[in-house]
């Protein structure tokens, strides 16, 4: 019993020692930066977009921004880019949004690709290290989406959003910085891909008859296998802000 009440004696001054520093960090850093400056740095930078992005067996014809996009509860500009690729016989286009605070397939469908998420159903695939990613069919086109998350895995869901970043969002380090007013609390950071091929023929589309079990027709994976580069490539870059 001793030794556990001395044990968490020491685990006490431990944490009260780390709450002072963290405390007097604060204070200092509102001393030291004055007030327009600290304003400054609250406003929401622009995110730098790359103009190239490499994609295996894929060459990268042209890549140009999209229309930029700005959320009504931030004022946030998103950064936003559309890349045309080729491999002599076919085409893929893949596009990149920089968001914040949503992490929802539908929401995303609607507001900023404009179509109607309501007759869209989407079969999602998981690959454990890379995470979670959506096919659905529109308009005799094969689409693949997913949101790459800053930190862990892909995500499509709200749900898988939200517990991805409660899992992986969090640090002590962040919340050391988010004492100082420089980070969120939790990482919410997104890049929404979606990387379309034309389909060739109607009946080459699938039947989303088990979302669970679902067997890929060839153009579906040939948006897979990019993708899995895609992805790897966007989480060892991902942009900063």
């Amino acid at each position: 019993m001793q030794v556990l009440h001395t044990h968490w004696q020491t685990t006490r001054v431990s944490l009260l020692g780390i709450l002072l520093l963290g405390m007097l960090g604060l204070l200092t850093y509102k001393i030291i930066v004055p007030e327009d400056t600290e304003k400054t740095n609250n406003n929401l930078p622009t995110v730098t977009v790359p103009d190239t992005v490499p994609l295996s067996n894929w060459n990268l014809i042209k890549s140009q921004p999209l229309k930029s996009l700005e959320t009504k509860e931030e004022g946030e500009q998103i950064s936003a880019k559309e890349y045309e690729y080729s491999n002599e016989q076919e085409g893929l286009t893949a596009e990149i949004r920089y968001a914040k605070y949503h992490g929802n397939f539908n929401h995303f469908l609607i507001k900023d690709m404009e179509m109607p998420a309501a007759t869209i159903h989407p079969h999602i695939h998981y690959k454990k290290g890379v995470g979670h990613y959506a096919f659905f069919e529109y308009d005799n086109t094969s689409y693949l989406g997913s949101c790459i998350n800053a930190k862990g895995e892909a995500t499509v869901t709200l749900d898988q959003y939200n517990r991805n970043r409660y899992l992986w969002g969090w640090g002590l380090t962040r919340t050391f910085f988010w004492l100082l007013g420089e980070q969120d609390l939790v990482e919410y950071r997104c890049l929404w891909t979606i990387m379309s091929m034309p389909n060739p023929s109607e009946s080459d589309f699938t039947i989303n008859i088990d979302p669970h079990n679902k067997e890929l027709n060839e153009t579906e994976k040939k948006l897979e296998q990019a993708w899995f580069d895609w992805y790897s490539w966007w989480k060892n870059n991902f942009p900063d802000y």
